[in-house]
């Protein structure tokens, strides 16, 4: 998936042309997120906010990560580039310290000069902070990433806060939630992934909006590339409570962007970054290590809402034009070749 997501949010952004209603964008990100919903046929956890959202999307089958690892693959969406083009070939935090290339021009940057204005809420895990400029930031570069990533009233709230400061201008928000990422190693006092987290007993914090849904092992369905063992039962059923959570995350979301009056003008994005954090699963170039979750509903084709694809959405050739920085760039001199008779800066103009 990821060089087609330039295409998309550029060409639903563009304001060229007669005057016309400012049309934009919802990117709302898994961490580490599967096919644990509802929406993908999973019957024993309950996702009300994610089916309701598929009901009103295109729901893709066969949408691919680029790479099977955090900040490569967000690296890859924020500039439609694959990581050895755009620099982030691991990590970005901690002893890791990769970074994209200072030349990359990436989403947000180029929306900015598009007069697009963009914001960011949750989990960023990518830099440097130049080349991915955002103008309404909320990280873990400047808040805690448990409260900017999982503690979906906090979350609300800053959703609220941009939504209520927009201007004349079209926006692109990218809400990228922490959960359903493990967190033993980091807060154990949390749960293996942080399903303890803001549940109200004594020493996890209120999460005021949310009603934890708590799973029994024998009640979850194994995916058939993890050994089905009492430890991975358990692991299942902690992800599963902090699915919920983003889940109902999910829902707040929605709500503000109704109550703000842009839903019936926002293209709405779901997907994940890579696949579950189980054998393998995140980090292995398996199906289910790069196949992701994939919603995407627009208010203005709602003839294709309900609507299932087996479409391939990775499509790095096809659209590498998205991610044409500049007509030297090797994903523009590819695809030029490819297609004889077109110019690289055709896909550029869609940012003007």
């Amino acid at each position: 998936m990821r060089l087609w997501a330039l295409a998309l949010l550029l060409g639903a952004l563009r304001t060229a042309g007669a005057p016309a209603p400012a049309r934009n964008v919802l990117l709302l990100l898994a961490d580490d997120g599967g096919f644990e919903s509802g929406a993908y046929n999973n019957s024993a956890i309950r996702t009300p906010n994610l089916d309701a959202l598929a009901r009103r999307s295109v729901v893709f089958q066969n949408a691919f990560t680029s790479v099977s690892s955090c900040s490569p693959s967000r690296a890859s969406i924020l500039t439609g580039l694959p990581q050895h083009q755009n620099g982030m070939y691991g990590l970005h935090q901690d002893v890791h310290h990769f970074n994209s290339f200072d030349s990359v021009r990436s989403l947000p940057r180029l929306l900015s000069q598009a007069r697009v204005r963009t914001g960011i809420i949750g989990k960023k895990h990518v830099g440097p902070e130049a080349v991915y400029p955002f103008d309404f930031a909320y990280t873990e570069e400047n808040s805690s990433v448990l409260q900017v990533g999982r503690n979906i009233t906090r979350i609300k709230a800053l959703v609220r806060h941009f939504l209520q400061s927009q201007d004349e201008r079209p926006f692109f928000l990218y809400v990228a939630f922490h959960d359903p990422h493990r967190c033993g190693h980091s807060q154990p006092q949390y749960g293996a992934f942080c399903e303890k987290f803001g549940n109200g007993e004594s020493g996890m914090g209120w999460i005021p909006d949310w009603k934890p849904q708590l799973y029994r092992p024998e009640q979850v369905q194994v995916p058939h590339f993890v050994p089905d063992t009492p430890a991975a039962r358990a692991d299942l059923a902690a992800q599963y409570t902090t699915i919920g959570r983003m889940d109902q995350g999910i829902g707040l979301v929605l709500e503000e962007l109704r109550r703000a009056g842009f839903l019936n003008s926002t293209l709405v994005i779901y997907t994940s970054d890579n696949g579950i954090p189980f054998p393998s699963g995140r980090t292995n170039l398996y199906r289910s290590g790069t196949a992701e979750p994939l919603l995407i509903s627009s208010p203005e084709h709602t003839e294709r809402w309900g609507q299932v694809s087996q479409a391939f959405a990775t499509l790095l050739a096809s659209l590498a034009r998205s991610g044409c920085s500049s007509p030297e760039s090797l994903s523009c001199q590819h695809w030029s070749r490819s297609s004889p008779g077109t110019r690289p800066s055709a896909a550029r103009a869609t940012t003007r």
